[in-house]
């Protein structure tokens, strides 16, 4: 299991929150990945709410590396997905909805025992 956090912006919904994506099978193609984080205020105008992808998440490898990749949900069918980058000890988030590319350069660092 790999732990990384960092802080997620996406105007004018998040400012300055933490985030954390869990890789509860490491860097394996389709292992389970869950990501934490926090709306300052939702769509609704409600603050704080959780902001959580923890269904059917999974890790896409774009490479045989896993440098290049994606979170996402095996049907493609949920709100939001990443596609990310890897390097030592970071990795680095863009965040999509079906629209569009909505906050990009999300770097996180992997936690350390």
């Amino acid at each position: 299991m790999s732990v990384y956090t960092g802080k997620f912006n996406y105007a004018p919904y998040a400012s300055n929150e933490n985030i954390f994506v869990v890789l509860l099978d490491g860097w394996v193609e389709r292992g389970r990945v869950l990501v934490f984080s926090t709306f300052t205020k939702d769509a609704a105008g409600v603050d704080k709410r959780p902001f959580d992808l923890t269904t059917q998440y999974v890790l896409r490898a774009s490479d045989a590396d896993v440098k290049k990749f994606t979170i996402r949900d095996l049907d493609n069918k949920l709100y939001y997905w990443f596609d990310a980058s890897r390097g030592t000890d970071v990795i680095t988030l863009n965040l999509h909805n079906p629209n569009q590319l909505v906050a990009q350069n999300i770097e996180l660092t992997k936690l350390t025992k």
